[in-house]
């Protein structure tokens, strides 16, 4: 049976794409094959793929053991499938107010059986006073829930993630990318395929 994983929320802009392409190649270098499905208009994993190809590298393989789709930042109906079917679904976001006001209200419009599935990811994080407290007021509402999950964050780093759309001949795992880059990418990914 296939895995699936939903990389979705009702924020747009918040690095699902990236993260999309991110867990992706992850799989792939730890040897799995894996399908990415893009289901945003905006098609960016999408035309990562086709670039990753064109130079004689391809990542997504139909019919894989593992789904990953990138869906649009708004739960429009035809996305509900891939949420209400998924094994994990993973909800990236900025932690500032506007971001966390959004995603923690589309949390809790889902039913008990969904939250349990979430796992949201911290991106582009700076480190500020505003952010940990906006991620201590997460964590006080999944703790309050009993669902949902709060994985470690991606610090921002223009240099290192955008080259991801780019197109490459091999596994973006295997690039030199900063220490501090590549362990953050390993705890995140450890963390999300744990189980």
């Amino acid at each position: 049976m296939q895995k699936l994983i939903a990389l979705t929320g009702d924020k747009g802009g918040v690095g699902k794409s990236t993260l999309a392409i991110l867990l992706a190649e992850w799989l792939v270098h730890k040897g799995k094959t894996v399908q990415v499905i893009d289901a945003d208009p905006n098609q960016t994993a999408q035309t990562c793929l086709d670039k990753c190809r064109e130079q004689g590298y391809v990542i997504s393989t139909p019919d894989a053991p593992t789904l990953i789709v990138d869906t649009a930042g708004t739960s429009g109906a035809s996305l509900q499938k891939y949420i209400r079917q998924a094994d994990y679904i993973l909800v990236p976001f900025q932690p500032h107010v506007a971001d966390l006001e959004t995603v923690v209200g589309w949390f809790l419009s889902l039913n008990e059986t969904l939250q349990k599935r979430v796992i949201f990811i911290p991106n582009r994080l700076a480190h500020t006073k505003e952010q940990r407290e906006g991620l201590n007021q997460l964590q006080a509402i999944l703790a309050e829930q009993g669902k949902g999950k709060l994985a470690p964050g991606l610090t921002n780093r223009p240099a290192v993630y955008p080259p991801l759309f780019n197109g490459r001949r091999e596994n973006f795992f295997r690039s030199k990318l900063d220490a501090g880059a590549e362990m953050e990418l390993r705890q995140l990914c450890e963390f999300v395929f744990k189980g």
